[in-house]
């Protein structure tokens, strides 16, 4: 799949929403497209991995008086990012494919990634397409993701580059990995995950038909137009991808850009739980 710079999709619809806080049924890889988003300095910005109605992690470009700052954090317990200690607290700046999940993430929440010489073991000084590992709440379930950034402190700029999650809660995902191209829930093999797919799936419930890149891979669902498949269209909606000829695994593409307002300098974050099932 290209990383050329997407459009932003339409935002998720409100079924899509709820279904992926409902279920973990369908596995997929979520990928935000290239995003190439720059945090100006003195502000941070709030990005919501899972288009829900809470920022994920809070990524920031501040000014102290010794200096620019860029640091971390992942916004609601029991979030944690990858990183590690040494006196003070730091994100490690990973390299693709490596793993995010349950024996890297924490138990940290936050982190520096920058501060010149006072922060002397942080990893992203100077860094271009560096991977933040990160695990985020729904509900009470975790999910895995990545962000991946380009930073220069001494120069004060972050971008942002792009973000993926798995969506299957519990589930490890590799920094990098966005999936293999396909665009799971387009039933029709139109290219849009759009309201004639969810058509297609209410008229054929209960039966078999052949579905392009539908969610019926294993057990009682095998074969069976079923609520998984409503799930994964569901998560999916709004999505854009290749047409093919033939389903196959699932997949990243481009949904929505998931982002809240930047905040300026004295924003904090509140550690607290989603305030939603």
């Amino acid at each position: 799949m290209s990383r050329s710079k997407t459009a932003c999709r339409a935002a998720y619809s409100a079924a899509a929403t709820a279904a992926f806080l409902s279920s973990d049924a369908s596995a997929v890889v979520v990928y935000s497209g290239a995003q190439d988003l720059s945090i100006d300095q003195g502000n941070l910005q709030n990005l919501n991995l899972d288009n829900d109605a809470y920022g994920d992690i809070q990524l920031k470009n501040y000014v102290f008086t010794q200096g620019n700052y860029q640091g971390a954090t992942v916004t609601y317990t029991p979030g944690k990012i990858v990183g590690f200690t040494d006196l003070l607290k730091y994100v490690s700046a990973l390299d693709a494919d490596a793993p995010i999940d349950a024996t890297t993430a924490g138990p940290e929440f936050l982190g520096s990634m920058a501060y010149g010489p006072f922060n002397p073991y942080a990893q992203f000084n100077d860094v271009q397409d560096a991977y933040i590992g990160l695990a985020f709440p729904t509900g009470e379930r975790l999910h895995y993701g990545w962000v991946r950034v380009t930073i220069n402190n001494a120069a004060g700029t972050f971008v942002i580059n792009d973000w993926a999650f798995e969506s299957k809660s519990g589930v490890g995902i590799l920094a990098g990995e966005i999936g293999a191209g396909v665009n799971p829930g387009d039933f029709n093999n139109d290219g849009v995950v759009d309201a004639a797919d969810y058509t297609l799936y209410r008229d054929n419930i209960g039966q078999n038909p052949d579905f392009h890149d539908n969610d019926d891979y294993e057990g009682d669902s095998a074969g069976v137009v079923d609520q998984a498949d409503y799930e994964l269209w569901a998560i999916r909606h709004g999505a854009f991808g290749p047409v093919v000829s033939t389903a196959a695994g699932a997949a990243p593409e481009p949904g929505t850009l998931g982002l809240l307002a930047a905040g300026s300098l004295g924003l904090m974050a509140l550690r607290r739980s989603k305030g939603h099932a």
